[in-house]
């Protein structure tokens, strides 16, 4: 009997711990999607007023800590949805949307890619006459990076969720082998 209502409240303590680590990756990514759609809306909010520039979207980017990744993706997202129509405050933005998407390329080029590459893509096009072969090296770096940093994010779930397993495998022995030892 006492076997059994320990290996009871230790299922009902793999489970909590199970839940609440759950819970917390949960917790993580519901905040960054905030983040993001905060920043989209204070970006819709600012274009909709009519007195917006780059600047504005600069300092509203480092407030809701978006890098220039995410800012181009934002700004992608808002200029489909006002020329799609679904968005009724940007439909007649679509211009502004193209101007800051414009400027961010100008100032930030390639923003898909990591920083470093992006500098030395950015010298690169400067030096050579023709930008198109650099647009072409940017545009295969750009789908190489996006798929390594998808298999690099499932590799981090994949070691999540073994570290998990494996505690909980750890912890269901140790008192597999503490109700043993106390039933002899």
């Amino acid at each position: 009997m006492e076997i059994l209502v320990l290996e009871l409240l230790t299922i009902a303590v793999i489970t909590i711990i199970v839940s609440v680590i759950a819970s917390f990756v949960v917790f993580i990514d519901f905040a960054k999607n905030n983040w993001r759609r905060r920043f989209r809306q204070q970006i819709r909010l600012g274009i909709a007023s009519g007195n917006f520039t780059y600047n504005d979207m600069q300092h509203i980017a480092e407030r809701w800590s978006q890098d220039r990744k995410a800012i181009l993706l934002s700004l992608r997202i808002m200029h489909s949805d006002a020329v799609a129509g679904e968005d009724d405050k940007l439909t007649d933005s679509v211009e502004k949307l193209r101007y800051l998407i414009h400027e961010h390329q100008k100032i930030e080029p390639f923003a898909e890619l990591p920083e470093n590459v992006s500098l030395q893509l950015s010298s690169l096009q400067r030096a050579v006459d023709s930008s198109e072969k650099i647009d072409q090296l940017a545009a295969s770096l750009s789908s190489l990076y996006a798929s390594n940093q998808n298999e690099l994010q499932k590799q981090k779930k994949f070691t999540l969720w073994g570290f998990i397993i494996g505690t909980l495998g750890f912890v269901v022995g140790l008192v597999s082998l503490y109700a043993t030892y106390n039933a002899v």
